[in-house]
Protein backbone atom coordinates (compact mmCIF):
# COMPACT_ATOMS: atom_id res chain seq x y z
CA UNK A 1 0.00 0.00 0.00
CA UNK A 2 3.00 2.42 1.14
CA UNK A 3 4.01 1.67 -2.29
CA UNK A 4 1.18 2.84 -4.35
CA UNK A 5 0.91 6.16 -2.45
CA UNK A 6 4.85 6.73 -3.36
CA UNK A 7 4.42 5.83 -6.91
CA UNK A 8 0.83 7.94 -6.80
CA UNK A 9 2.94 11.05 -5.03
CA UNK A 10 5.69 10.61 -7.83
CA UNK A 11 2.82 10.56 -10.54
CA UNK A 12 1.80 13.86 -8.97
CA UNK A 13 5.19 15.10 -9.45
CA UNK A 14 5.71 14.60 -12.63
CA UNK A 15 2.50 16.08 -14.02
CA UNK A 16 3.59 19.00 -12.48
CA UNK A 17 7.01 18.89 -13.72
CA UNK A 18 5.60 18.49 -17.35
CA UNK A 19 3.05 21.34 -17.46
CA UNK A 20 5.70 23.24 -15.48
CA UNK A 21 8.37 22.75 -18.68
CA UNK A 22 6.02 22.65 -21.02
CA UNK A 23 5.07 25.95 -19.79
CA UNK A 24 8.88 27.21 -19.57
CA UNK A 25 9.26 25.78 -22.96
CA UNK A 26 6.45 27.59 -24.66
CA UNK A 27 7.22 30.84 -23.44
CA UNK A 28 10.65 30.34 -24.71
CA UNK A 29 10.49 29.50 -28.23
CA UNK A 30 7.39 31.80 -28.47
CA UNK A 31 9.67 35.08 -27.35
CA UNK A 32 12.63 33.44 -30.07
CA UNK A 33 10.27 32.31 -33.01
CA UNK A 34 8.30 36.30 -33.15
CA UNK A 35 11.34 38.32 -32.58
CA UNK A 36 11.96 40.40 -35.93
CA UNK A 37 15.21 40.30 -37.41
CA UNK A 38 16.61 43.37 -39.14
CA UNK A 39 18.44 41.06 -41.54
CA UNK A 40 21.84 41.76 -42.91
CA UNK A 41 20.55 41.50 -46.53
CA UNK A 42 18.05 44.13 -46.12
CA UNK A 43 17.33 46.51 -49.20
CA UNK A 44 19.19 49.34 -48.51
CA UNK A 45 17.07 52.42 -48.22
CA UNK A 46 18.03 56.25 -49.04
CA UNK A 47 15.86 58.70 -47.11
CA UNK A 48 14.83 62.31 -47.95
CA UNK A 49 13.65 64.77 -46.48
CA UNK A 50 10.45 66.85 -46.72
CA UNK A 51 12.21 69.89 -45.57
CA UNK A 52 15.72 71.11 -45.77
CA UNK A 53 16.09 72.82 -42.12
CA UNK A 54 19.30 73.05 -41.00
CA UNK A 55 19.89 70.73 -38.43
CA UNK A 56 21.10 72.82 -36.02
CA UNK A 57 17.97 74.91 -36.31
CA UNK A 58 15.95 71.97 -35.59
CA UNK A 59 18.70 71.20 -32.76
CA UNK A 60 17.71 74.73 -31.43
CA UNK A 61 13.87 74.75 -32.02
CA UNK A 62 13.55 71.07 -29.68
CA UNK A 63 15.90 71.62 -26.72
CA UNK A 64 13.72 75.30 -27.08
CA UNK A 65 10.33 73.37 -26.84
CA UNK A 66 11.90 70.89 -24.16
CA UNK A 67 12.80 73.95 -22.08
CA UNK A 68 9.58 75.59 -22.24
CA UNK A 69 8.02 71.74 -21.17
CA UNK A 70 10.00 72.20 -18.16
CA UNK A 71 9.47 75.09 -16.99
CA UNK A 72 5.61 74.55 -17.55
CA UNK A 73 5.77 70.83 -16.24
CA UNK A 74 3.30 70.10 -19.07
CA UNK A 75 4.79 67.36 -20.37
CA UNK A 76 1.64 65.63 -21.95
CA UNK A 77 3.54 62.89 -24.39
CA UNK A 78 1.31 64.18 -27.27
CA UNK A 79 3.03 62.89 -30.58
CA UNK A 80 0.38 64.79 -32.85
CA UNK A 81 2.72 67.56 -33.63
CA UNK A 82 5.90 65.78 -33.85
CA UNK A 83 7.39 66.71 -37.29
CA UNK A 84 7.87 63.66 -40.28
CA UNK A 85 12.23 63.22 -40.20
CA UNK A 86 12.10 61.33 -43.15
CA UNK A 87 9.49 61.45 -45.48
CA UNK A 88 10.51 59.54 -47.98
CA UNK A 89 12.87 56.21 -49.88
CA UNK A 90 14.55 55.67 -52.90
CA UNK A 91 15.52 52.23 -53.54
CA UNK A 92 19.20 51.85 -54.05
CA UNK A 93 18.74 49.88 -57.14
CA UNK A 94 16.82 52.30 -58.88
CA UNK A 95 20.52 54.40 -58.78
CA UNK A 96 22.95 54.01 -61.79
CA UNK A 97 26.29 54.83 -59.78
CA UNK A 98 28.20 54.90 -62.77
CA UNK A 99 26.06 57.82 -64.36
CA UNK A 100 27.46 61.35 -63.24
CA UNK A 101 24.25 62.63 -62.95
CA UNK A 102 23.09 59.94 -60.85
CA UNK A 103 26.06 59.79 -58.57
CA UNK A 104 25.34 63.71 -57.95
CA UNK A 105 21.62 62.69 -57.39
CA UNK A 106 23.27 60.20 -54.69
CA UNK A 107 25.18 63.06 -53.21
CA UNK A 108 22.26 64.92 -52.76
CA UNK A 109 20.29 62.29 -50.98
CA UNK A 110 23.37 61.75 -49.05
CA UNK A 111 23.49 65.47 -47.72
CA UNK A 112 20.02 65.49 -46.89
CA UNK A 113 19.90 61.98 -44.50
CA UNK A 114 18.71 62.50 -40.88
CA UNK A 115 21.30 63.74 -38.54
CA UNK A 116 22.27 60.95 -36.19
CA UNK A 117 23.74 61.47 -32.47
CA UNK A 118 25.10 58.51 -31.06
CA UNK A 119 25.27 58.67 -27.08
CA UNK A 120 27.89 56.24 -25.81
CA UNK A 121 28.22 56.33 -21.67
CA UNK A 122 31.01 54.52 -20.61
CA UNK A 123 32.04 53.54 -16.67
CA UNK A 124 35.05 51.76 -16.22
CA UNK A 125 34.76 50.18 -19.87
CA UNK A 126 38.98 49.76 -20.28
CA UNK A 127 38.60 46.51 -22.29
CA UNK A 128 35.98 47.67 -24.54
CA UNK A 129 35.70 51.05 -24.81
CA UNK A 130 37.73 51.26 -27.71
CA UNK A 131 36.38 48.41 -30.23
CA UNK A 132 33.38 49.85 -29.18
CA UNK A 133 33.77 53.54 -30.41
CA UNK A 134 36.38 52.20 -33.51
CA UNK A 135 33.51 50.12 -34.72
CA UNK A 136 31.04 53.03 -34.50
CA UNK A 137 33.65 55.36 -36.18
CA UNK A 138 33.39 52.80 -39.46
CA UNK A 139 29.70 53.18 -40.20
CA UNK A 140 29.03 54.25 -43.57
CA UNK A 141 26.69 56.50 -42.57
CA UNK A 142 27.57 59.85 -43.59
CA UNK A 143 25.69 62.25 -40.99
CA UNK A 144 26.84 61.63 -37.92
CA UNK A 145 28.55 62.20 -34.37
CA UNK A 146 29.54 60.53 -31.45
CA UNK A 147 29.07 61.84 -28.08
CA UNK A 148 31.02 59.31 -25.84
CA UNK A 149 30.35 60.49 -21.94
CA UNK A 150 32.87 59.22 -19.00
CA UNK A 151 30.97 58.64 -15.78
CA UNK A 152 33.91 59.17 -13.50
CA UNK A 153 35.88 55.63 -14.54
CA UNK A 154 38.46 54.91 -12.27
CA UNK A 155 40.44 53.16 -14.90
CA UNK A 156 41.98 54.14 -18.32
CA UNK A 157 38.98 54.51 -20.18
CA UNK A 158 38.78 58.02 -20.43
CA UNK A 159 42.39 57.78 -21.23
CA UNK A 160 41.36 55.70 -24.13
CA UNK A 161 38.79 57.99 -25.77
CA UNK A 162 41.06 60.56 -25.57
CA UNK A 163 43.74 58.88 -27.80
CA UNK A 164 41.15 58.14 -30.19
CA UNK A 165 39.96 61.82 -30.55
CA UNK A 166 43.71 63.17 -30.48
CA UNK A 167 44.44 60.47 -33.64
CA UNK A 168 47.36 58.93 -30.89
CA UNK A 169 45.93 55.30 -31.57
CA UNK A 170 47.31 53.55 -34.70
CA UNK A 171 43.81 51.88 -35.55
CA UNK A 172 42.12 55.41 -36.39
CA UNK A 173 43.64 56.06 -39.36
CA UNK A 174 41.30 56.88 -42.29
CA UNK A 175 38.35 56.91 -39.69
CA UNK A 176 36.57 60.32 -38.81
CA UNK A 177 37.38 61.08 -35.28
CA UNK A 178 36.52 64.53 -35.71
CA UNK A 179 33.03 63.10 -35.38
CA UNK A 180 33.75 62.19 -31.60
CA UNK A 181 33.04 64.22 -28.99
CA UNK A 182 34.53 63.53 -25.42
CA UNK A 183 32.47 64.58 -21.88
CA UNK A 184 33.95 63.78 -18.59
CA UNK A 185 31.64 63.76 -15.43
CA UNK A 186 33.41 64.22 -12.07
CA UNK A 187 30.34 64.02 -9.97
CA UNK A 188 26.27 62.64 -10.18
CA UNK A 189 23.37 64.58 -8.30
CA UNK A 190 22.43 61.95 -5.60
CA UNK A 191 18.50 61.33 -7.13
CA UNK A 192 20.26 60.04 -10.38
CA UNK A 193 21.82 56.36 -11.20
CA UNK A 194 24.93 56.48 -13.25
CA UNK A 195 23.70 55.89 -16.36
CA UNK A 196 20.79 57.96 -16.27
CA UNK A 197 22.93 60.81 -15.76
CA UNK A 198 25.49 60.23 -17.98
CA UNK A 199 23.20 59.37 -20.90
CA UNK A 200 21.45 62.96 -20.45
CA UNK A 201 24.50 64.55 -20.04
CA UNK A 202 25.19 62.79 -23.73
CA UNK A 203 21.93 64.01 -25.34
CA UNK A 204 22.51 67.31 -23.96
CA UNK A 205 25.41 67.88 -25.97
CA UNK A 206 24.04 66.12 -28.98
CA UNK A 207 22.17 67.87 -32.16
CA UNK A 208 21.02 65.31 -34.32
CA UNK A 209 17.25 64.59 -34.84
CA UNK A 210 17.73 60.96 -34.04
CA UNK A 211 19.57 59.49 -31.38
CA UNK A 212 21.01 56.36 -31.07
CA UNK A 213 21.93 55.88 -27.08
CA UNK A 214 24.62 52.79 -27.47
CA UNK A 215 26.61 50.53 -24.82
CA UNK A 216 30.45 51.04 -24.33
CA UNK A 217 30.99 46.87 -24.15
CA UNK A 218 29.04 46.73 -27.39
CA UNK A 219 30.35 45.54 -30.96
CA UNK A 220 29.25 47.14 -33.84
CA UNK A 221 30.52 44.92 -36.73
CA UNK A 222 28.29 46.05 -39.27
CA UNK A 223 29.12 49.07 -41.47
CA UNK A 224 26.28 49.65 -42.48
CA UNK A 225 24.10 49.23 -39.36
CA UNK A 226 23.13 52.31 -38.75
CA UNK A 227 22.07 53.17 -42.07
CA UNK A 228 19.98 49.82 -41.97
CA UNK A 229 18.25 50.93 -38.86
CA UNK A 230 17.23 54.19 -39.53
CA UNK A 231 15.64 52.67 -42.79
CA UNK A 232 13.94 50.23 -41.09
CA UNK A 233 12.49 53.00 -38.64
CA UNK A 234 11.01 54.86 -41.58
CA UNK A 235 9.84 51.98 -43.08
CA UNK A 236 7.69 51.06 -40.27
CA UNK A 237 6.83 54.30 -39.19
CA UNK A 238 8.20 53.93 -35.79
CA UNK A 239 9.14 56.09 -33.16
CA UNK A 240 11.46 54.04 -31.62
CA UNK A 241 13.92 51.08 -32.69
CA UNK A 242 15.58 48.75 -30.26
CA UNK A 243 17.26 45.81 -30.84
CA UNK A 244 18.54 42.91 -29.21
CA UNK A 245 22.67 42.62 -30.13
CA UNK A 246 23.96 38.74 -30.74
CA UNK A 247 25.93 37.51 -28.10
CA UNK A 248 29.65 37.50 -27.97
CA UNK A 249 31.42 33.48 -27.56
CA UNK A 250 31.79 32.36 -23.55
CA UNK A 251 34.83 31.52 -22.62
CA UNK A 252 34.57 31.23 -18.65
CA UNK A 253 33.49 27.69 -17.10
CA UNK A 254 30.93 29.23 -15.00
CA UNK A 255 29.50 31.43 -17.96
CA UNK A 256 28.48 28.69 -19.92
CA UNK A 257 26.97 27.06 -17.34
CA UNK A 258 24.87 29.95 -15.66
CA UNK A 259 24.44 32.06 -19.10
CA UNK A 260 22.49 29.78 -21.74
CA UNK A 261 20.40 28.58 -18.75
CA UNK A 262 19.84 31.52 -17.82
CA UNK A 263 18.80 33.29 -21.40
CA UNK A 264 16.49 30.39 -21.13
CA UNK A 265 14.56 30.92 -17.69
CA UNK A 266 14.88 34.45 -17.42
CA UNK A 267 11.92 34.94 -19.97
CA UNK A 268 9.57 34.13 -16.65
CA UNK A 269 10.45 37.80 -15.19
CA UNK A 270 10.73 39.47 -18.68
CA UNK A 271 8.02 39.95 -21.45
CA UNK A 272 8.48 38.69 -24.83
CA UNK A 273 9.20 40.40 -28.10
CA UNK A 274 5.81 39.76 -29.75
CA UNK A 275 4.20 41.84 -26.04
CA UNK A 276 6.77 44.76 -27.04
CA UNK A 277 5.83 44.91 -30.39
CA UNK A 278 2.21 44.50 -29.65
CA UNK A 279 0.57 47.92 -29.94
CA UNK A 280 -2.39 46.86 -27.42
CA UNK A 281 0.00 45.57 -24.61
CA UNK A 282 1.15 47.63 -21.81
CA UNK A 283 4.19 45.71 -21.46
CA UNK A 284 7.56 47.43 -22.64
CA UNK A 285 11.03 47.52 -22.28
CA UNK A 286 14.76 48.50 -24.64
CA UNK A 287 17.98 47.43 -25.07
CA UNK A 288 19.97 49.85 -23.48
CA UNK A 289 22.68 48.54 -26.20
CA UNK A 290 21.06 49.78 -29.16
CA UNK A 291 18.09 51.94 -29.48
CA UNK A 292 16.73 54.73 -31.81
CA UNK A 293 14.74 57.42 -31.08
CA UNK A 294 13.47 60.89 -32.33
CA UNK A 295 14.42 63.63 -31.09
CA UNK A 296 11.23 65.62 -30.64
CA UNK A 297 9.93 61.72 -29.03
CA UNK A 298 12.70 62.25 -26.56
CA UNK A 299 12.00 65.58 -25.70
CA UNK A 300 8.39 64.90 -25.10
CA UNK A 301 8.88 61.54 -23.01
CA UNK A 302 10.91 64.33 -20.41
CA UNK A 303 13.94 62.78 -21.78
CA UNK A 304 15.96 60.38 -18.56
CA UNK A 305 14.93 63.08 -16.18
CA UNK A 306 11.49 60.46 -16.25
CA UNK A 307 13.55 57.64 -15.34
CA UNK A 308 16.49 59.53 -13.39
CA UNK A 309 16.63 57.25 -10.34
CA UNK A 310 16.01 53.70 -12.31
CA UNK A 311 19.27 51.33 -12.19
CA UNK A 312 17.10 49.22 -15.14
CA UNK A 313 16.62 52.42 -17.45
CA UNK A 314 16.05 50.86 -20.19
CA UNK A 315 13.31 49.32 -19.50
CA UNK A 316 11.78 52.17 -17.11
CA UNK A 317 11.67 54.44 -20.37
CA UNK A 318 10.59 51.69 -22.28
CA UNK A 319 7.38 51.45 -20.17
CA UNK A 320 7.39 55.58 -20.43
CA UNK A 321 7.19 55.42 -24.17
CA UNK A 322 4.36 52.65 -24.59
CA UNK A 323 2.44 54.53 -21.83
CA UNK A 324 2.60 57.60 -24.22
CA UNK A 325 1.13 55.77 -27.31
CA UNK A 326 4.10 56.14 -29.26
CA UNK A 327 5.13 53.42 -32.02
CA UNK A 328 8.33 51.46 -31.06
CA UNK A 329 9.34 47.75 -32.08
CA UNK A 330 12.03 45.33 -31.26
CA UNK A 331 14.14 43.59 -33.65
CA UNK A 332 17.03 41.20 -33.53
CA UNK A 333 20.54 42.81 -34.79
CA UNK A 334 21.62 39.18 -35.98
CA UNK A 335 25.23 39.24 -36.23
CA UNK A 336 25.30 42.81 -37.30
CA UNK A 337 26.15 43.78 -33.38
CA UNK A 338 27.52 41.87 -30.38
CA UNK A 339 27.67 42.64 -27.03
CA UNK A 340 29.94 40.34 -24.09
CA UNK A 341 28.29 38.29 -21.57
CA UNK A 342 29.86 38.55 -17.82
CA UNK A 343 32.46 35.84 -16.87
CA UNK A 344 32.29 36.28 -13.47
CA UNK A 345 29.66 34.40 -11.30
CA UNK A 346 29.88 37.34 -8.77
CA UNK A 347 28.14 39.33 -11.96
CA UNK A 348 25.51 37.33 -12.42
CA UNK A 349 24.46 36.86 -9.13
CA UNK A 350 23.77 40.97 -8.55
CA UNK A 351 22.17 40.97 -11.79
CA UNK A 352 19.74 38.63 -10.88
CA UNK A 353 18.93 40.57 -7.75
CA UNK A 354 18.26 43.42 -10.16
CA UNK A 355 16.50 41.88 -12.45
CA UNK A 356 14.05 40.15 -9.63
CA UNK A 357 13.95 43.09 -7.22
CA UNK A 358 11.78 45.61 -8.75
CA UNK A 359 9.07 42.70 -9.77
CA UNK A 360 8.67 41.34 -5.90
CA UNK A 361 6.86 44.50 -5.26
CA UNK A 362 4.75 45.09 -8.37
CA UNK A 363 3.50 40.99 -8.22
CA UNK A 364 4.44 39.49 -5.13
CA UNK A 365 2.57 35.85 -6.40
CA UNK A 366 3.84 36.14 -10.08
CA UNK A 367 7.21 36.40 -9.01
CA UNK A 368 7.19 33.03 -6.54
CA UNK A 369 4.99 31.17 -8.66
CA UNK A 370 7.69 32.00 -11.57
CA UNK A 371 10.44 30.72 -9.11
CA UNK A 372 8.16 27.16 -8.42
CA UNK A 373 8.03 26.80 -12.49
CA UNK A 374 11.68 26.76 -12.37
CA UNK A 375 12.16 24.65 -9.57
CA UNK A 376 9.87 22.18 -11.32
CA UNK A 377 10.95 22.44 -14.42
CA UNK A 378 14.42 22.68 -13.90
CA UNK A 379 15.49 21.22 -10.40
CA UNK A 380 13.13 18.85 -9.25
CA UNK A 381 13.04 16.33 -12.45
CA UNK A 382 16.80 15.79 -11.73
CA UNK A 383 16.82 15.20 -8.18
CA UNK A 384 13.80 12.66 -9.03
CA UNK A 385 15.55 11.01 -11.10
CA UNK A 386 18.49 10.78 -8.87
CA UNK A 387 16.63 9.42 -6.01
CA UNK A 388 14.94 6.59 -8.31
CA UNK A 389 17.91 5.28 -9.87
CA UNK A 390 20.17 5.26 -6.47
CA UNK A 391 16.79 3.99 -4.58
CA UNK A 392 17.73 0.29 -4.36
CA UNK A 393 21.26 1.20 -3.44
CA UNK A 394 20.71 3.05 -0.86
CA UNK A 395 17.92 2.07 1.02
CA UNK A 396 18.16 -2.23 -0.35
CA UNK A 397 22.06 -2.35 0.16
CA UNK A 398 22.52 0.63 2.78
CA UNK A 399 19.76 0.09 5.28
CA UNK A 400 19.37 -3.64 4.36
CA UNK A 401 15.76 -3.36 3.67
CA UNK A 402 14.80 -5.53 1.00
CA UNK A 403 12.54 -6.52 -1.70
CA UNK A 404 9.36 -8.14 -0.43
CA UNK A 405 8.14 -9.86 -3.48
CA UNK A 406 6.95 -6.76 -5.30
CA UNK A 407 7.41 -5.63 -9.06
CA UNK A 408 9.46 -2.67 -7.74
CA UNK A 409 11.87 -3.46 -10.82
CA UNK A 410 9.29 -2.73 -13.01
CA UNK A 411 8.08 0.85 -10.87
CA UNK A 412 11.81 1.73 -10.77
CA UNK A 413 11.92 1.95 -15.03
CA UNK A 414 8.18 3.59 -14.96
CA UNK A 415 9.52 6.26 -12.52
CA UNK A 416 13.11 6.64 -14.28
CA UNK A 417 11.30 7.27 -17.48
CA UNK A 418 8.68 9.76 -16.20
CA UNK A 419 11.18 11.76 -14.54
CA UNK A 420 13.78 11.53 -17.59
CA UNK A 421 11.24 13.07 -19.70
CA UNK A 422 11.06 16.78 -18.24
CA UNK A 423 14.44 16.63 -17.83
CA UNK A 424 14.98 15.92 -21.62
CA UNK A 425 12.69 18.78 -22.46
CA UNK A 426 14.80 21.31 -20.53
CA UNK A 427 18.19 19.85 -22.29
CA UNK A 428 16.36 20.92 -25.50
CA UNK A 429 15.38 24.08 -24.15
CA UNK A 430 18.88 25.03 -22.84
CA UNK A 431 20.69 23.21 -25.58
CA UNK A 432 19.09 25.85 -27.97
CA UNK A 433 20.82 28.80 -25.93
CA UNK A 434 24.02 26.77 -26.06
CA UNK A 435 24.30 26.84 -30.01
CA UNK A 436 23.60 30.70 -29.72
CA UNK A 437 26.63 31.05 -27.73
CA UNK A 438 28.84 28.90 -29.53
CA UNK A 439 29.51 26.33 -26.87
CA UNK A 440 29.19 22.78 -26.93
CA UNK A 441 25.69 21.10 -26.14
CA UNK A 442 27.46 19.74 -23.44
CA UNK A 443 27.27 22.73 -21.19
CA UNK A 444 23.39 22.40 -21.03
CA UNK A 445 23.70 19.73 -18.83
CA UNK A 446 24.35 22.05 -16.05
CA UNK A 447 21.34 23.35 -16.24
CA UNK A 448 20.05 21.90 -12.95
CA UNK A 449 22.94 23.72 -11.11
CA UNK A 450 22.24 26.73 -12.76
CA UNK A 451 18.60 26.93 -11.38
CA UNK A 452 19.61 25.89 -8.22
CA UNK A 453 21.63 29.17 -8.72
CA UNK A 454 19.24 31.27 -9.96
CA UNK A 455 16.90 30.12 -7.20
CA UNK A 456 19.04 31.13 -4.20
CA UNK A 457 20.35 33.93 -6.04
CA UNK A 458 16.17 35.33 -6.05
CA UNK A 459 15.46 34.24 -2.70
CA UNK A 460 18.64 36.05 -1.25
CA UNK A 461 17.63 39.79 -2.78
CA UNK A 462 13.74 38.95 -2.20
CA UNK A 463 13.63 37.77 1.53
CA UNK A 464 15.29 41.38 2.75
CA UNK A 465 13.03 43.41 0.69
CA UNK A 466 9.62 41.79 2.15
CA UNK A 467 10.82 41.60 5.85
CA UNK A 468 12.33 45.20 5.81
CA UNK A 469 11.74 47.03 3.13
CA UNK A 470 15.21 47.12 1.40
CA UNK A 471 17.34 44.65 -0.50
CA UNK A 472 21.00 43.91 0.56
CA UNK A 473 23.23 46.06 -1.84
CA UNK A 474 23.43 45.05 -5.55
CA UNK A 475 26.90 45.91 -7.10
CA UNK A 476 26.29 47.85 -10.99
CA UNK A 477 29.07 49.09 -12.49
CA UNK A 478 31.35 49.65 -9.49
CA UNK A 479 28.18 51.45 -7.73
CA UNK A 480 26.38 49.92 -4.64
CA UNK A 481 22.30 50.26 -5.38
CA UNK A 482 20.01 49.40 -2.61
CA UNK A 483 16.44 48.83 -3.65
CA UNK A 484 13.81 50.14 -1.01
CA UNK A 485 10.00 50.04 -1.15
CA UNK A 486 9.97 53.90 0.46
CA UNK A 487 11.49 55.50 -2.90
CA UNK A 488 10.14 52.47 -4.56
CA UNK A 489 13.17 52.59 -6.97
CA UNK A 490 17.43 51.72 -6.49
CA UNK A 491 19.48 54.60 -4.48
CA UNK A 492 22.98 54.31 -3.73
Amino acid sequence: MLYLVYYGVETALFVLMIFSCCYLCLLSFRSRLTMPIMDLDQKRYYEIQNSRLDTNAKYLAVNDKYRKDKAGNNNNGDNNETHSIISSYHYCSNLDLEGNNNTASLNVLEENLAFVSIIVPTRNEEDYVERCLLSLLRQDYPNFEIVAVDDNSSDTTLDIMEDIKNKNNRKTIGLPVDKLKILSLKYKPDKWTGKTWASENGYLHSRGTILLFADADTNYVSRDLIRKAVSYMQKENLDVLTGIPSSEKLNGFWSKILMPAWDFINILFKVGSADVNDPKSKVAYLMGSFFLIKRQTFVNLGTFESVHDAIQEDKALGVVIKKGGYKMKLVALKEMAYTPCSEEVKAFWHGMGRTVAPLILKNKFKVILNLLVIFFACTLPFINTFIVITYPIIFEKLFFIYNSGAPLHFYYLYLTLLNLIPCIMVFIGCSARCKEYSITLLYSLGIPFASIFVIAACVYNVIPLLISGKTRPIVWQGRQYVYSKEQDGFHI
